[in-house]
């Protein structure tokens, strides 16, 4: 690989000073003392005492074994794809001014043209060679990985440690945590037992296993330094999934380099707690900082790859935000729950819901806040968002939630996640019975039989928008023509005079919380308030 060199370098120039060192001589003013023979009064090093070093020498052995354990289910993935001349070095030739893009040679000009209307010339393809590892997870071949190392890839070899090499098929990526199954048709393998990353300790020790630049069956040790690492590692590779990743990366010191990426971090029981996914460095090499997938999470997203060739996902519905940390425009909103009574720090508020969800159905209304998912507490919107996307659709779980002042609790089955979701227009309202918010800045009538089935409500049940006043406090909240608000404060709202009655008993100068539902029936808890 074209890493080796310059790390070989570096092995030989240690190598050579060494050397010199050992047979050269010492420079002690101006002359030179040679060393001829030993000292009458010279002496060895004593051997520290047996019981002084026992504890290293039990972590040694630890290491050791684990290593005899994993060795033959780790692997070496080498890959070769093609990309154009305009990719080359990792440079988008496009982006280069006009006057750097005539000093490149003939063939190497973007395939835009120039900028004069000349003909674009056919940039030539460059085959580019990457390594990375990956780890077999069971006995008929199937291998996890990073799908960052076989992304593209027109051939991927596996190499084992017993010197053996296998062309591999892509069974299923995941671009969203990062992860790919390849598969080789081999016998007598050793595969990998996962461990429960959820049970992981900072402070723990763990092992590092892959091929850090192209160096194969490398092992280094570390601690586990941090969990629950939510970092923009996927979204800065692809910025088309911004929004849509799954990070909750392990955090290690063990050393993880170029090339160890889809190989296993794996605790002393051998098992395999963490697939090395990316490292934090100002170099791009080893800096102290490592992040690892959790093997709870990659072990789901393994089997429904292998199963179904993609993932197949849990879903609520809701749109959430973490308690603890809210956005600058939602920090009045979750003042107010706290003045409703919840204290805890931690928790995710329901900020909007859609009613024909499974968290809808479910019984979730925006405004609660959770608080537990299965008796396991929910930190972060990031905490509850991993989870639930790992549940397998169907699956009953039950939610502890603050609401309007007390703690309850739901149960209802996980639904399937959508590829995903069709806009719906807003639709505008006609009818008799109209009123007008002067200090909220809309104009609402009642919601009728027919429109209210659109929404997902019963007739009679709470009031639709039919204009909003530019540069209003309803405006700022982003409410539109076509929204039904369903509440105010505790109250519930089902005519236009109800909705002035709220309004007048919880005053905007105060600020109140509000649930709005729009046309396709997604809930949303806002928080109006007028200085």
């Amino acid at each position: 690989m074209k890493a080796h060199p310059k790390m070989l370098w570096s092995v030989v120039a240690a190598m050579a000073v060494a050397t010199g060192s050992y047979f050269g001589t010492l420079t002690l003013n101006g002359s030179h003392v040679f060393a001829q023979g030993q000292s009458q009064t010279a002496k060895p090093t004593e051997q520290p005492q047996p019981e002084a070093v026992a504890p290293a020498s039990d972590l040694s052995r630890a290491f050791r074994a684990v290593h005899n354990s994993m060795k033959d289910a780790v692997v070496n993935i080498d890959i070769t794809k093609k990309v154009s001349g305009a990719e080359m070095g990792g440079i988008d030739m496009n982006n280069l001014p006009k006057e750097f893009r005539q000093m490149l040679p003939p063939g190497f000009q973007p395939d835009n043209g120039d900028d004069d209307g000349g003909q674009a010339q056919q940039r030539p393809q460059e085959m580019i060679q990457g390594t990375g590892s990956g780890v077999i997870v069971n006995a008929e071949g199937y291998i996890l990985t990073n799908n960052h190392v076989v992304e593209g890839a027109d051939t991927i070899n596996v190499r084992l440690d017993d010197g053996r090499t296998f062309k591999a098929k892509v069974i299923g990526t995941d671009p969203k945590t990062d992860l790919a199954v390849v598969k080789i048709d081999a016998d007598h393998l050793t595969y990998a037992k996962f461990g429960d990353s959820d049970a992981m300790q900072v402070g723990d020790w763990v092992l590092a296993f892959g091929s850090p630049f192209n160096f194969e069956q490398t092992m280094t040790q570390g601690i586990i330094s941090a969990k629950g690492r939510n970092v923009p590692i996927i979204e800065e590779h692809d910025p088309n999934l911004t929004g849509y990743t799954y990070e909750d990366f392990l955090q290690t010191d063990a050393a993880i380099n170029p090339g160890n990426s889809g190989g296993p971090l794996v605790n002393l029981k051998g098992e395999v707690i963490g697939i090395n996914a990316a490292i934090a460095s100002n170099t791009g090499a080893y800096n102290g900082i490592g992040f690892s997938i959790p093997s709870n999470e990659a072990k789901y997203i393994m089997e429904s790859l292998i199963k179904n060739g993609k993932v197949v996902r849990g879903y609520l519905g809701v749109l959430i935000e973490d308690i603890n940390h809210p956005s600058p425009q939602d920090k009045d909103l979750v003042q107010s729950i706290r003045d409703a009574g919840f204290k805890d720090n931690n928790g995710v508020l329901v900020a909007g819901i859609s009613a024909d969800s499974p968290g809808g159905k479910g019984g979730l209304r925006a405004g609660d806040v959770i608080t537990q998912l299965d008796g396991k507490p929910v930190d972060t919107v990031n905490t509850l968002r991993n989870q639930i996307a790992r549940t397998k659709p169907g699956t009953d779980v039950t939610l502890e939630l603050f609401r309007d002042g007390k703690t309850t609790k739901v149960t209802f089955p996980v639904g399937t996640q959508p590829a995903g979701r069709d806009a719906t227009q807003l639709a505008s309202a006609n009818g008799p019975s109209k009123a007008e918010s002067s200090d909220l800045g809309v104009t609402v009538q009642g919601l009728q039989e027919g429109k209210a089935r659109q929404y997902g409500l019963e007739a009679g049940q709470g009031v639709i928008i039919t204009s909003v006043a530019p540069n209003s406090e309803a405006a700022n909240l982003g409410l539109n023509a076509g929204d039904v608000i369903t509440r105010v404060g505790r109250q519930d709202v089902n005519t236009p005079q109800e909705l002035k009655d709220a309004l007048a008993r919880n005053p905007l100068s105060k600020g109140v919380r509000m649930i709005v539902r729009t046309s396709d029936g997604t809930e949303r808890l806002v928080f109006a308030k007028k200085d």
